[in-house]
């Protein structure tokens, strides 16, 4: 039993789905998850999609009825304010002996802020997210980002979260780290742009993983209590 928890479109889901998992996928964007019904519907997977909110039970309570083995995800929780309560409900929702896939950029690194979203090259600059918020918006107003985008940028960059916020957070609720992997290049880059994979050469010291870090993947388990 798999889930993922903001499965966009839900591909992921197809693949475990393909390999004979049996699949779940709460998605809280309502044009992503309408596109995940409709591509679900192309393709004759038979997997559960519901559009719900992890920090809300009551939003999916009903719909799952049984704990899972893996729960997965990716580059999610740094967009979620409220990361203790959806990380807690979470380790709800596994099994004893489960595991919680989890990838994200840390709070620190060149990209946390996601400017390489931004549609201007002066937005995508390295960093450019650490700036203050007040010059931040400066910048990227005269730089002439629109406001949606501006928004966009700016709540991001307040929810973003360190390797080390998420290590204590994790250990208080009760997770083990089992593996983590730290990147400077990801290794989804390599899907995405044709560039080799890198790991953090800089990842033994803790200040230096935080900023070169541009992406850290951990798998967890919950342990029997």
């Amino acid at each position: 039993r798999v889930l993922e928890v903001g499965c966009a479109e839900a591909g992921l889901l197809k693949f475990f789905s393909s390999k004979g998992a049996n699949c779940y996928g709460i998605e809280l964007s309502n044009e992503r998850f309408k596109n995940a019904i409709l591509l679900n519907e192309a393709t004759n997977n038979q997997f559960n999609l519901f559009q719900a909110n992890i920090c809300y039970p009551e939003t999916y309570k009903g719909l799952i009825k049984d704990k899972f083995d893996l729960i997965i995800i990716r580059d999610v929780i740094e967009h979620i304010p409220e990361k203790e309560l959806a990380l807690k409900n979470i380790y709800g929702l596994l099994k004893v002996g489960g595991k919680l896939f989890m990838s994200f950029p840390p709070k620190y690194c060149a990209y946390a802020g996601h400017q390489q979203t931004a549609p201007k090259i002066l937005a995508k600059l390295p960093y450019l997210h650490l700036m203050p918020n007040t010059l931040y918006k400066y910048y990227l107003l005269i730089i002439g980002c629109n406001k949606n985008k501006i928004d966009y940028l700016i709540k991001t960059k307040s929810t973003r979260i360190s390797i080390a916020e998420m290590k204590s957070i994790t250990k208080k609720i009760g997770y083990k780290i089992k593996k983590e992997s730290n990147w400077l290049i990801r290794p989804a880059y390599s899907f995405r742009f044709g560039i080799p994979k890198l790991k953090n050469p800089f990842s033994i010291v803790p200040l230096f993983n935080e900023l070169f870090c541009n992406g850290i993947l951990f798998l967890f388990r919950k342990e029997d209590k």
